[in-house]
Order: structure tokens, then C-alpha cells, then sequence
């Protein structure tokens, strides 16, 4: 048997008839009493209805605007909140909902988009009591996948850097250390190293690491701590062993092997007595890669400028901070770069410079055959591998066989033949960067952190 939850109109009819005028007088009134409160309760559940409705459909196009975003590789701010918009209304409208003018899309440090949107819905019964909408609130959260960031920043601090271009690019450099480096590092991180070179890199107290102990006293051939040679002038010099390091020879001159072998150590480093000796070792060192801001930031704020440019040097070490065979040099366990293939990395190596690669050595002196000094300060053989501009290139396509990224930034280079350098160095001609002024550095170590920082969540 069906059961009516109401009575139909003409059963009300056939019973009022059936009753007395006095009892249909009684139920005339009653149901005229009861007759606001049952319209009340139909117009409550259709605003209820509408509600949900409207809710629902808000928040199936809300999730779907933040997936969107989540997969997308936009990290700025304007764009991931123009993006959101746009697709959270284009859901709107495809469903047959009105569009939403109160939403906000953001990303999080730890990369996990929030998205949240409000619609005003008219309904009929609140309007009766002054109010003509009711609010729905709705909230998504979706985690983007991500990757871990390992970067090696090679910075020019040659003589030629000296006053306002240095001045120029550690602004530059420590805003992109603060672009990349973020402050939450779990469950993903991101590390930077820095390498200042001129003519040499300095290894500090673990230059006896790469470029292996040396024998005391004085000898004629390189590996004691002091080096008798003679000048391209004819004239006999002795140099004292320095904690910088220059290029290497043989077999592993372009490899990223461990240096703990006789075969694969490091160029040693010799300088002369002279203030302003061309064969200097910069007082700057290397800094392994670190998380900590401050620490990065403190170091690029100490670089002096002086010296010649072997860029090449400079590029090689940014290559070995990144490099998971000298993982075993640094003390602290954070800053020994991943195995090479580790899933959900991404390894960068940055070269930053200001002229020609033109210091190259023989025998940990600077050589012969270098653009740069003179025959007093040279000594009398060419370079060991050739020039600084051709190691470079050889080292730039080594570095990235091994899948590392290879940005490459030439400031305010006169030379066409460096300007080229930078262009065959890096990965493609979108990494090159040939900025010719301070605030056009600034752009362009901006632009690399943001590709980084894309690269990080879209890969």
C-alpha cells in the first residue's frame, strides 16, 4: 500500500465537505494558521537546496582549478592566482554556475597549492528577513610533486671585478641565493655552493686533500712546497705552494673522478714573493653546499677582486661541489651532493664571469702562453692542457653529458670570442645570459632562479 506524506487538494476538499459548517470553519482557520509554516518550511528547503547545489558545484570546480595549478610550473605569485581564476570560472561556467569574484590561489614552501573560493547564493526565505544571499565557502589542498635542487655557482672575482661590478654582483648573488634556496627543506631541498675563483680556486684547509701533500723543502720539480723553475725571462724563481688549486692534466682533466689519487688530484699552486704577483691565491674559498642563507650570503659579502681569470678552474670546482665522487671531502653529511640518476633531483652548475678566459698554467705556474702577465711572472712553458677558453669548453660538454644544467652568465662582456664562450657553454642558448649592466645582472640571476625554481615542481 502507498502511503501520501500529504493529503492531495481534493481529498482536503472532499473532507471539508463532509464536515459540519462549524467544523470546516475550525479547519479553514487551522489550516490558514498552518499555512505560513508549511510555505516557511518549502522555501527553507528549497534555499537549502540551492545551497548544496551551488556548494558542490563550487567546490568540483575548485578542485579541479587547484589540481591544475598544482601540475602547472608557475611559481609566481600573480601568475598561479591569475591561472586559478581563470580556470575556477571557466569550471563555473561549464557547469551552469555563475562565476566566482572571491577566490585565492597560493604556494606554499613545502609546494602544496591552497586553493579557496566563496559564492553569494540568492534564496528566497532569508530575503523575507532582509537578507538576499547566503555565503558557501569552500577549501582544496593538493601537493605538487617535486625534486631535489643541487647547485654549484662559479663567480668571477678577477681584478677586473674590482669597485662597482663586484659591488653589482654580490647584490645579484645573494638575492639568488635567497631565490633558491628555500626555507623548508623537507621533504625536498635545495643547496647551493659557491666557488669565487681568479686565476685559481682556493681550497682552504682541504687543498692537501685534492691537490695532495706535498714534500718539504725546496725542489725542481713541482710537488714540494717550494717550486725552483725558471721564468720565461731566463731568470730563476722559486714560489711557495698556496692552498689554491689550478687545472688538471692527464686523463681526468675533464672528469669529475675523486681526487685521491696521484692520477686524478688536483693542479697544485704556486705563488711568487711580489705583491700583485699574477699567479696570486685569492683569499676567498670555496663553501660546499649549505641550506643555510646566512652562511652563503656572509661569504659572497668577503670576496675581494684580484687576479687574472681561469675561468675554467672555477667552472671545473662549481662541477665538483655538485659532483657526488668529492661527496667524501666535506665534513658536514648535508653537503655531500646525491649519486648522479638519484630520482627527484636536479643538478646545476651556474658560471658567472666578467671577461676572457685568458690564465691557463704549466706546472701549477702561470704559463708562457697565457693572455695575461708577463714574462717575469710566466714560466718558460706553455700551458699543460692548452688555453683557458678551450679547457672550458671541453669541461662544459663533460659536465653536461652528466645531465647537469649549465647556465652561463657573461657580464658586460666587450670580447665577441667570450660572449660566444658563454653561448657554447651552456645548455642551451636560453641559459646564456649576456647582461651589460648591474641591473641587468639582477635580471638575470633572477631569471635563472625562477627556471630552477620551475624546473624544481615540473620535472
Amino acid at each position: 500500500m502507498r502511503h501520501e506524506p500529504f493529503l492531495t487538494l481534493r481529498k482536503i476538499a472532499a473532507l471539508a465537505t463532509s464536515l459540519r459548517s462549524d467544523e470546516r470553519g475550525v479547519v479553514i482557520i487551522l489550516f490558514a494558521a498552518a499555512l505560513p509554516v508549511v510555505l516557511t518550511l518549502f522555501l527553507v528547503l528549497v534555499d537549502h537546496t540551492r545551497g548544496v547545489t551551488a556548494r558542490t558545484n563550487l567546490q568540483n570546480s575548485l578542485d579541479a582549478a587547484t589540481l591544475y595549478v598544482a601540475k602547472s610550473n608557475l611559481t609566481s605569485s600573480s601568475e598561479i592566482q591569475a591561472l586559478g581564476l581563470r580556470v575556477l570560472n571557466a569550471n563555473q561556467q561549464a557547469s551552469g554556475s555563475p562565476s566566482v569574484s572571491s577566490a585565492q590561489f597560493t604556494l606554499s614552501q613545502d609546494l602544496r597549492v591552497t586553493g579557496t573560493a566563496s559564492l553569494d547564493v540568492p534564496v528566497t526565505i532569508s530575503s523575507l528577513v532582509g537578507r538576499a544571499s547566503l555565503t558557501v565557502n569552500t577549501l582544496a589542498e593538493v601537493a605538487r610533486s617535486s625534486n631535489n635542487i643541487e647547485v654549484g655557482i662559479a663567480l668571477d672575482v678577477t681584478g677586473s671585478m674590482s669597485g662597482t661590478p663586484l659591488a653589482q654582483m654580490k647584490t645579484a648573488a645573494k638575492e639568488l641565493v635567497d631565490l633558491i634556496v628555500k626555507d623548508q627543506q623537507t621533504p625536498h631541498y635545495s643547496k647551493v655552493a659557491l666557488v669565487p675563483y681568479s686565476n685559481a680556486v682556493n681550497y682552504g684547509t682541504l687543498a692537501g686533500d685534492v691537490r695532495g701533500t706535498l714534500s718539504n723543502g725546496r725542489c725542481d720539480t713541482p710537488g714540494c712546497q717550494q717550486y725552483r723553475f725558471y721564468n720565461a725571462s731566463g731568470t730563476r724563481q722559486t714560489y711557495d705552494a698556496s692552498t689554491c688549486v689550478t687545472e688538471r692534466t692527464g686523463t681526468a682533466a675533464y672528469t669529475d673522478a675523486a681526487p685521491n689519487l696521484a692520477t686524478t688530484r688536483l693542479g697544485r699552486h704556486y705563488i711568487g714573493a711580489r705583491s700583485g704577483d699574477a699567479n696570486l691565491c685569492i683569499s676567498s674559498s670555496i663553501l660546499p653546499l649549505s641550506t643555510n642563507r646566512t652562511a652563503l650570503k656572509n661569504s659572497i659579502d668577503a670576496y675581494t677582486a684580484a687576479g687574472s681569470t681561469a675561468g675554467h678552474i672555477g667552472l671545473a670546482s662549481a662541477w665538483y661541489m655538485v659532483s657526488p665522487n668529492f661527496g667524501y671531502l666535506w665534513g658536514d653529511a648535508a653537503s655531500r651532493p646525491a649519486a648522479y640518476g638519484t630520482r627527484e633531483l636536479i643538478k646545476v652548475v651556474i658560471l658567472m664571469t666578467d671577461g676572457e678566459f685568458n690564465t691557463a698554467h704549466a706546472d701549477g705556474v702561470l704559463s708562457n702562453d697565457s693572455g695575461f702577465g708577463n714574462n717575469d711572472l710566466q714560466i718558460n712553458k706553455n700551458a699543460t692542457n692548452g688555453s683557458s677558453h678551450n679547457q672550458a669548453v671541453s669541461l662544459c660538454s663533460a659536465i653536461k653529458q652528466q645531465g647537469i644544467i649549465l647556465y652561463t652568465v657573461g657580464f658586460n662582456l666587450n670580447s665577441q670570442n667570450a660572449r660566444n664562450l658563454m653561448q657554447t657553454c651552456a645548455t642551451s642558448t636560453t641559459h646564456a645570459y649576456l647582461p651589460s649592466s648591474g641591473t641587468a645582472l639582477r635580471d638575470a640571476f633572477r631569471a635563472i632562479a625562477q627556471e630552477i625554481n620551475s624546473l624544481r615542481i615540473s620535472r
